[in-house]
């Protein structure tokens, strides 16, 4: 009787280990996501807000469930909506992206310029919600660690710079045959950088974000086709 005790306690115990693993590689919040690869995530709470005020995103009023046209003009008032009801100060929309399954919206701070948080708006639903991924797991300020420790010393100054960063991106997409390349601007977040893709074409196809710290590659596997985008001041 006691060895049964024994073994079902410490059954329990790595069964809790084993729970506490997979959240901390991201795979309870997105199965769908895991193209890639990804290392130790630090992220996930949002500025002064915390991770179930950017959640509250799923129930804001201004969501429509008949939004499967909206448009550029739609998005941007109802994200600025959000980051003023999520208590998200001094942080403005940078670019937003159409895609056949979402819109994905890149926010900088005002002050300085620095990335703040990806978010997603979907097309189905209108909910406006924190991009899964890198956004989550790899950003120090506004990210699931800071959530955790609650610490306000944030590190922006990456050991990966802007050119080990687009080569980093460009070793992972030869090795996965995406026939993509990463080019362009290359936001840079509080851990990570966000890079777009291009065909051979130079046409945008995707995104991928690349880890500041250790050079780990994450592509965005969830948006779909891309179909427009639009940047602002």
């Amino acid at each position: 009787m006691k060895s049964i005790k024994i073994f079902l306690i410490v059954s329990i115990i790595l069964i809790a280990i084993g729970v506490i693993g997979l959240i901390s590689e991201g795979i309870i919040f997105s199965l769908s996501s895991l193209v890639g690869t990804f290392g130790t995530g630090t992220g996930y709470t949002f500025g002064p807000g915390n991770m179930m005020g950017m959640m509250r995103g799923f129930n804001l009023g201004q969501q429509d469930n008949n939004l499967k046209n909206i448009s550029f003009d739609e998005v941007k008032p109802s994200v600025e909506k959000y980051l003023i009801d999520t208590g998200l100060k001094n942080i403005k929309i940078k670019e937003i992206m159409e895609f056949s399954n979402n819109f994905y919206i890149e926010t900088v701070e005002e002050k300085t310029g620095f990335g703040a948080v990806e978010l997603l708006l979907d097309k189905t639903s209108g909910a406006i919600f924190p991009e899964y991924g890198p956004n989550m797991m790899w950003n120090q300020k506004y990210g699931m660690m800071h959530s955790i420790i609650g610490s306000n010393q944030f590190e922006n100054n990456m050991k990966i710079d802007e050119q080990k960063a687009i080569e980093s991106a460009n070793s992972y997409l030869a090795k996965i045959s995406q026939n993509e390349f990463a080019v362009g601007e290359m936001p840079k977040f509080y851990g990570y950088y966000t890079i777009d893709t291009v065909n051979k074409n130079g046409t945008t196809v995707g995104m991928l974000s690349v880890n500041g710290f250790t050079g780990q590659v994450w592509y965005h596997s969830w948006h779909g086709t891309f179909i427009e985008m639009e940047e602002y001041e």
